[in-house]
C-alpha cells in the first residue's frame, strides 16, 4: 500500500494560540485539515488517469475518499484495488487464466490464450501531483485558520 504523509511546518504562531485559546485553535486547525483533505481529494480526481475506452478509469476517479482520523489529522485514499498499481507502476508479470478458458479483451475482440506475458506499466504518481497542485490552497486554509486564531488573541 502506498502511503504519502503531508506535514505542515511553521505552525509556531499556533503554539501561542493553543495556550490562550486551545479549543478555538483546535477548531480552526481541524477546519483547515478538513478543507485541505477535500482539496487533495478533488485534485486527485483530476490527476488520476482515465482510459475513456475502459470503465476502469472512471472507477478509479470515483474511488477517492477522505476522512478525519483525529481532530488534527486525516487521510485521502482510494478504495480501488488497483490504485496502487497505477500509482506505483507494475513489473513485468505473467497473467494466467483463472476462471475462464482463454484470456480475451471483449471490447476489442482480441484473444490472447491461457497465459500472457504482461510487460508491466509505468508509474503514474497522481496522488503526488494532486498534493503538489493543491499545496497553494492548503497553505491558504492554514493561513485563514491562523488569522482566525490571532483575531481572538
Amino acid at each position: 500500500m502506498t502511503k504519502i504523509i503531508v506535514k505542515i511546518e511553521g505552525l509556531d504562531d499556533f503554539a501561542a494560540g493553543v495556550k490562550r485559546a486551545p479549543q478555538e485553535t483546535v477548531k480552526q486547525l481541524s477546519l483547515a485539515v478538513q478543507k485541505s483533505l477535500l482539496n487533495i481529494q478533488n485534485q486527485a480526481i483530476k490527476e488520476a488517469p482515465a482510459n475513456k475506452q475502459v470503465s476502469l478509469g472512471a472507477r478509479l476517479k470515483a474511488s477517492f475518499r477522505s476522512r478525519m482520523m483525529t481532530k488534527l489529522s486525516g487521510q485521502v485514499y482510494s478504495i480501488s484495488p488497483y490504485s496502487a498499481a497505477v500509482h506505483e507502476g507494475t513489473r513485468p508479470h505473467i497473467i494466467r487464466v483463472v476462471n475462464k478458458r482463454i484470456l480475451a479483451n471483449k471490447r476489442t475482440g482480441q484473444f490472447f490464450g491461457k497465459i500472457v506475458n504482461h510487460p508491466g506499466t509505468q508509474p503514474n504518481p497522481y496522488f503526488l501531483r494532486a498534493i503538489e497542485r493543491a499545496s497553494k490552497k492548503i497553505e491558504e486554509n492554514f493561513d485563514k485558520a491562523l488569522e482566525n486564531v490571532l483575531k481572538m488573541l
